[in-house]
């Protein structure tokens, strides 16, 4: 098929090249002058949450081996010479204006340099991204009387930003944490300001990396989930469910204790500070995109009372600061709001299906994190977010080739919707809330890659016949190396097409 990809992010970039392998002709479509999505736009000092073992093609290994957690360049370079060494058809700074249906697919119009244009495809991928969109940028009452700053992390290129400022900085995700460590080090005084604060991963549970226990089966086992892919799974969750839980409460409480510990031998202030910092609720319900890792020195930076954590809400501006809801005042200069990006949004697509994919505050939910039943001849790559998330986007990409090439039927439109539906509670019941929780897999990666590797009649215990390996080992992208080979040989051998099965994910 001739196929057109939106967006040339990690994510349109492995659609592209799995699209390929299987053979379809594929063009992609950037509206920027570079490619990278949320990479091209990353902040001074960010870096990757997950390993590099862990995120990159399966068909291009790191030329160079970057830092064990990769700088946004590090990941840019990797990203870049993806595109070189496969030859990847990507036409930078067209901007996709609009998608219109056909008799035999989709009519792609866009607009470049040069003036607009449009090309036909049998088939289109969204591929947007969940955090390049605008920053959620609110107004606040008495904020044109601020005599300081007021700007999101998007805006700053240097750190030096911070120089000498009183900096208060506004959310918890992963970029409010990075902002507020990083400013420490510049700023005259640093303030952290958090409604609710939520569970940070620390990179190390009692001297283990963290991916050690997170990317071995035995850990995403015991991982609660809307789908549990084989019957073992299942009676853990369903029969042993104390376990489960025991699990997750160890964790927790190893969290607990570390961040405690810092707190020996400093005054009560420096105690209850920390403490604020450790959320009321379960730990598993942060396991969620926007989950964030605890920087190395975040907490450290607190216990040395050299970064000021304030549980509360802004309210308004002053003069020389802000106002919280429960009166309290902060002094600052420079005001940083990390607050997030919204949910996706599609504005190229008809109104009709414009509106079936926005009509959620967390997201769309897709069947199998990929298509919509109500959508035709469309997929999405990307929307199944996860920490084992360039797998996941290639894995997908062969399990849309299989239903494209005939191989894979589907239940009907209403099962389908169905099965999006009871994922879609599930996240609501146990996930807590983010704008994208529909459009994510997060750590339920393994339980996911499962399901897509038996839908198309492929092992997924990719160790096996190692049980040692299979368990305790780190799952990564060169276990599923070879898939699309053994996909192509299973078809060589006939039979009927294959049924997607009727699991929920």
């Amino acid at each position: 098929m001739r196929i057109g990809i939106i967006g040339a992010g990690i994510s349109g970039i492995a659609a592209a090249h799995s699209l390929r392998k299987a053979g379809h002709d594929v063009q992609v479509y950037e509206k920027s002058d570079r490619i990278g999505g949320v990479w091209r736009l990353g902040y001074p000092g960010v870096r990757l949450q997950n390993t590099r073992d862990h995120y990159r093609l399966m068909d291009v290994p790191w030329s160079t081996r970057p830092d064990r957690h990769p700088t946004s360049a590090q990941v840019q370079q990797h990203l870049n010479e993806a595109v070189e060494k496969l030859d990847l058809p990507i036409k930078l700074s067209h901007e996709v204006t609009k998608l219109e249906e056909t008799e035999q697919g989709w009519r792609l119009c866009y607009q470049n340099s040069e003036g607009s244009g449009e090309q036909d495809f049998d088939f289109v991928i969204p591929s947007i991204g969940q955090y390049s969109g605008g920053k959620d940028l609110p107004e606040f009452s008495g904020q044109q009387n601020f005599c300081g700053e007021v700007i999101t992390e998007r805006e700053i290129n240097d750190l030096g930003v911070f120089a000498g400022k009183k900096v208060l900085v506004v959310g918890f995700g992963k970029s409010a944490l990075d902002m507020a460590t990083f400013a420490v080090e510049q700023a005259s005084e640093v303030h952290h300001l958090f409604r609710k604060p939520r569970w940070m991963i620390p990179f190390h549970i009692m001297g283990i990396h963290y991916s050690r226990l997170l990317f071995c089966r035995m850990g995403t086992v015991l991982m609660p989930s809307w789908v549990q892919p084989n019957a073992v799974e299942a009676f853990i969750h369903r029969k042993l469910s104390f376990l489960v839980r025991a699990n997750w409460y160890l964790v927790k409480s190893i969290a607990r204790v570390q961040k405690y510990l810092l707190g020996v031998g400093k005054g009560r202030a420096v105690r209850d500070r920390l403490a604020s910092l450790t959320p009321q609720h379960d730990l598993v319900g942060d396991f969620r995109s926007a989950a964030a890792m605890q920087p190395q020195m975040y907490t450290k930076y607190v216990a040395d009372e050299r970064l000021l954590p304030h549980q509360g809400e802004l309210d308004s501006f002053t003069e020389s600061g802000v106002v919280l809801k429960d009166g309290r005042t902060i002094d600052c200069d420079l005001v940083v709001l990390s607050l997030g990006s919204g949910s996706p949004i599609f504005p190229f697509m008809p109104e009709k299906y414009r509106s079936v994919l926005e009509s959620e505050t967390d997201g769309v939910q897709l069947y199998r994190h990929l298509i919509h039943p109500g959508i035709p001849r469309m997929a999405f790559a990307g929307f199944n977010h996860g920490f084992m998330h360039v797998p996941a986007v290639e894995v997908g990409m062969l399990w849309l080739s299989a239903l494209l090439d005939g191989a894979l039927t589907l239940p009907s439109a209403e099962e389908m919707e169905q099965s999006m539906a009871k994922v879609q509670q599930w996240k609501r019941d146990h996930v807590n809330f983010e704008p994208s929780r529909s459009c994510a897999v997060n750590t339920r990666f393994q339980q996911y890659l499962d399901v897509l590797l038996q839908d198309l009649g492929l092992n997924p215990y990719r160790k096996m016949p190692n049980v040692l390996a299979e368990l305790f080992s780190q799952y990564g992208p060169d276990d599923y190396v070879g898939i699309y080979e053994e996909y192509r040989a299973r078809r060589t051998q006939g039979g009927l097409p294959m049924r997607a099965l009727a699991l929920d994910t």
